[in-house]
């Protein structure tokens, strides 16, 4: 079986945080912490929280089609990221 690739243009300067949440308690502390990472110059951060999904893959699946970032972070509601570098 063949699958077919497709390419799609993405922002060398921006980075996306993909989080699947089913507990938006927890989801807002996780942000919390990524809100006060230190972003170097001239990169950007946006955050894709992906709610009601049939799985976490298809709603990873869902942040990476939703985002053209070229770094894209996929992580867990309950992860803290402490390290702010």
């Amino acid at each position: 079986m063949k699958t077919e690739r497709i390419e799609r243009a993405t922002d060398p300067q921006k980075v996306a945080f993909i989080t699947c949440v089913n507990d938006d308690d927890w989801y807002s502390e996780c942000r919390l912490y990524l809100e006060s990472l230190i972003v170097p110059a001239g990169m950007s951060v946006e955050f894709h929280p992906i709610r009601g999904a049939t799985s976490m893959c298809a709603g990873y699946n869902a942040g990476m089609m939703a985002s053209d970032a070229k770094y894209k972070v996929y992580l867990h509601q309950d992860t803290l990221v402490v390290n702010k570098h």
